[in-house]
């Protein structure tokens, strides 16, 4: 298996081959996986080696998905932690101690 970057200007989603897909559908309250084998045209002739390669896909994918999800969800919990400004308070010991030292003298 030989894997190369894709650098060509046309979209993947333009090149004339079969693809597979996979979605999460929504179902009673959760999500299962649904696949589909996609072909450019009813009277395309799938090649061999293009099923290889989309089994040799799979694998990498496969291979990888704990990668992805993890980098995924490291994701989302950087950017729930990110905040307006307005909604972070800032302690700030040097002002507290400021205030100790501003006493209240009566007479």
């Amino acid at each position: 298996m030989r894997i190369v970057p894709y650098d060509d200007d046309d979209s993947l989603e333009d090149l004339e081959t079969i693809s597979l897909i996979i979605k999460a559908v929504p179902f009673e309250d959760s999500y299962v996986p649904a696949y589909s084998l996609v072909a450019p045209s009813d009277n395309y002739f799938i090649n061999l080696d293009e099923v290889n390669c989309l089994m040799d896909g799979i694998e990498i994918a496969n291979n990888k998905i704990d990668e992805l999800i993890a980098m995924m969800l490291q994701s989302k919990i950087a950017n729930s932690l990110k905040r307006d400004d307005d909604d972070v308070i800032i302690y700030d010991q040097e002002d507290e101690e400021d205030d100790e030292d501003d006493t209240w003298e009566t007479d």
